[in-house]
């Protein structure tokens, strides 16, 4: 009897080590498969960022810019300039609505204003540019402009409605030389950052 119990346990671990066994080659072939799949995605992903990079050395257009990731989160788009340029963009529209919809205070030094509210105009065409060329929108350069001028004719719209603001005639002298400034200037960091 005691034989029989014996060889019944034996033949059932026996079987229970060929399972695990089994198990444990489906584990290695899944794992062998995954990692072939990653390496083959690599591999194509070095590929077409290396066409993307020969046909960009071919000297088509400096103005258009082609980054690795396209439209999705591919692997070349964290190391691209303007990664919060978007949000920074806006933020500086913010001040320069806030700025232009505060009377400024008796004795306040108006060559200091008008300076500063010029150089948030120059942070807006810095970071449109950036936001706008990592989006690869088409004429980034046009379509920065062409918003800063909207944003300063808006301004100066909304102060019609309030008389205690005036124009500042400064401000605006040295608000599109700013946004052209600072459009050209986003527009080449992110021409010479590394890819």
């Amino acid at each position: 009897m005691n034989r029989e119990l014996r060889r019944a346990q034996a033949k059932q671990d026996k079987k229970v080590e060929r399972e695990k066994e089994e198990r444990k080659a489906a584990r290695r072939r899944r794992v062998e498969m995954l990692r072939s799949r990653r390496a083959a995605r690599r591999a194509e992903a070095k590929a077409s960022a290396g066409t993307k990079a020969a046909g960009k050395s071919g000297g088509e257009g400096a103005d258009k810019p082609t980054q690795k990731g396209g439209s999705g989160a591919g692997p070349g788009r964290g190391r691209n300039p303007g990664r919060f340029a978007g949000a920074l963009a806006m933020a500086t529209v913010f001040f320069i609505v806030l700025q232009g919809s505060v009377a400024p205070e008796p004795g306040e030094n108006d060559l200091l204003r008008s300076v500063t509210g010029a150089g948030f105009y120059l942070l807006f065409g810095y970071f449109a540019i950036l936001w706008l060329m990592r989006r690869e929108t088409p004429r980034p350069l046009v379509v920065t402009l062409l918003f800063g001028a909207f944003l300063t004719a808006g301004v100066e719209v909304a102060k019609l409605f309030q008389p205690e603001v005036p124009t500042d005639l400064l401000l605006l002298a040295l608000a599109l030389p700013g946004l052209v400034g600072g459009a050209f200037l986003g527009r080449l960091v992110y021409t010479s950052a590394p890819r």
